[in-house]
């Protein structure tokens, strides 16, 4: 009987790469994009094991791998939570909520071939009581029967499984020669392309030497020249610059100097005005000191004259 497994995970690529390695195991799959979705999907749909992804949108794994442990109708549906951390807390987690493992994104197959044999068992007992409640023959055996019928059927399901293990391995093994042999020309073809590259680099290396011995000479010609250039135009603008700030030098100079010209200007009229007062000032004194000692004089005279008059 073929197990229907039912994978929930929120995103598409997880999904298509997981789904694979379901399938490549043998299982029919289901999809579901979110634990709301899952759960309906179980509710209507016969599911033998669900991998449940740990972190989704919504309805994360945790909350919803309980909701399927917990229900009575779903309970006897194994769950394994799939997740992209590692953590003993996380395993914890998933424990408490029911689930019976947990696998790391992405599985590899030995874990998820692990998971499946562990789940072998609990996927026949679900089966065989649905056969119970359906099949008045099923409810007529007695104990011993059923568990021989049981036994019966697990065997032939290891049988099944090993055979199974046994044909991966040969195809593997196929693939893994087929492989190698198609690789070998591919080897050869690598190691002759490697070995012309190499020679062309090489070529090229010595070639590229030349060239950027004489771009470089060209190079060193073209920066003295440049060089040279810009002296030139350094000396011409040193020159058209010393030349603009004596200019300005000048004319700073001249409007500083223009109100000092003036005052001194100003006050050479003032002082050939005061001069020219004092000398008329001057010539004024002069007359009448002149005019007081010639009137003296005449005093003096006849001073003179009445005293020889008066004595004589």
């Amino acid at each position: 009987m073929t197990m229907k497994a039912l994978l929930v995970d929120d995103s598409k690529a997880a999904r298509f790469a997981m789904g694979k390695l379901l399938k490549d195991q043998g299982l029919e799959v289901e999809m579901a994009a979110s634990g709301e979705e899952a759960l309906d999907k179980i509710a209507t749909e016969a599911i033998n094991i669900v991998f449940m992804d740990q972190s989704m949108p919504g309805m994360g794994g945790i909350a919803a791998t309980r909701a399927i442990t917990s229900n009575e109708k779903t309970s006897h549906i194994p769950v394994v939570l799939c997740t992209g951390n590692e953590g003993e807390k996380l395993e914890q987690m998933a424990e408490e909520a029911g689930a019976i493992g947990v696998l790391t994104k992405p599985p590899r197959e030995e874990a998820l071939k692990q998971v499946l044999s562990s789940v072998s068992v609990e996927e026949i007992i679900p089966a065989i009581e649905e056969m119970e409640e359906s099949t008045a023959e099923v409810a007529s055996m007695d104990r011993e029967a059923l568990m021989a019928e049981v036994n019966e059927m697990l065997e032939q399901m290891r049988k099944q499984i090993a055979e199974l293990e046994q044909s991966l391995q040969r195809e593997v093994a196929a693939a893994v020669r087929s492989a190698e042999q198609g690789i070998q020309p591919l080897q050869a073809a690598l190691g002759d392309m490697d070995t012309r590259i190499k020679e062309k680099v090489k070529e090229q290396m010595s070639v590229d030497a030349s060239n950027q011995r004489i771009q470089l000479e060209a190079l060193r010609q073209q920066v003295n020249s440049g060089l040279d250039e810009m002296e030139e135009r350094e000396e011409r603008l040193r020159d058209t610059v010393m030349q603009d700030v004596q200019r300005q030098v000048l004319k700073l100079v001249d409007r500083k100097l223009a109100p000092l010209k003036e005052n001194l200007e100003e006050v050479t009229a003032a002082t050939f005005g005061k001069m020219e007062a004092l000398e008329e000032k001057t010539a004024k004194m002069e007359s009448r000191i002149l005019g007081k000692a010639a009137l003296i004089a005449i005093l003096a005279a006849g001073a003179a004259f009445a005293a020889a008059f008066f004595l004589g």
